[in-house]
């Protein structure tokens, strides 16, 4: 209510007879009492107000930084994901790792399992052994449960020319490695149940080293199959 109405209207009263003074300034003081809290209200919706659109940029910069985290959780996500598989092989493949007939390694996104050929194929052979069966089927138990990667199996020699009698089978280094490869992605299918889209074979010949071919220990290092765990290649 305004003041100055309030004034006029009880001057007018008092005048008329009316109100009596007593009744006159206790209205004031109502309306001086009303009128400073409805002062203090809007003074409070102010505030309040202010509280919000503070709450609202607030909101804003959560859902900011929800969106610039999600990529990174889903990438940590992976990444445990991805080293559990690690832990995983590196169990099942325990007495393997231990007479050095495979190693296990995790560079980002990558993960490979590197088996020295002599556990997988028979001398001079692309056929897998059965001890090499046995060897796969510890890795299948791990790889079957994982979704999320692609698996390419690559093959690879050392560089002593093919020829003994299979070369009329294998000409080249080429071929051996590339026939290795497929036969053990064959393998990971046919017998281990693995999904055929997750699944590659390369051969890479003598081209792709690891130690020198200069000695008995370095050819039997690069003879040898990788398992390698890869992200989908995107569309």
């Amino acid at each position: 209510m305004n003041r100055g109405l309030v004034f006029s209207l009880f001057t007018v009263l008092l005048i008329s007879g009316c109100v009596s003074s007593g009744t006159y300034d206790l209205k004031v003081k109502e309306a001086e009492t009303l009128s400073t809290e409805k002062g203090a209200l809007e003074g409070q919706v102010m505030n309040l107000q202010k509280e919000l659109d503070s709450l609202k940029s607030e909101k804003q910069n959560l859902e900011s930084k929800v969106e610039e985290l999600t990529p990174l959780q889903e990438k940590v996500e992976k990444l445990q994901e991805s080293s559990q598989t690690r832990l995983d092989l590196i169990k099942k493949l325990e007495s393997e790792i231990k007479e050095g007939e495979i190693q296990i390694t995790e560079m980002k996104d990558r993960l490979t399992m590197t088996l020295v050929d002599k556990i997988i194929f028979p001398s001079g052979s692309a056929e897998v052994s059965k001890k090499g069966k046995t060897v796969l089927d510890k890795v299948v138990s791990i790889l079957k449960d994982v979704k999320d990667k692609r698996i390419q199996v690559e093959g690879h020699t050392d560089n002593v020319p093919i020829t003994s009698t299979i070369r009329k089978k294998y000409p080249t280094n080429w071929e051996l490695s590339t026939a290795r490869a497929t036969h053990v992605v064959r393998y990971l299918q046919e017998s281990g149940g693995i999904d055929p889209k997750f699944l590659s074979a390369t051969g890479y010949s003598e081209y792709r080293p690891v130690a020198l071919n200069d000695t008995d220990e370095g050819k039997r290092k690069n003879r040898r199959i990788e398992i390698v765990l890869l992200p989908f290649l995107e569309k």
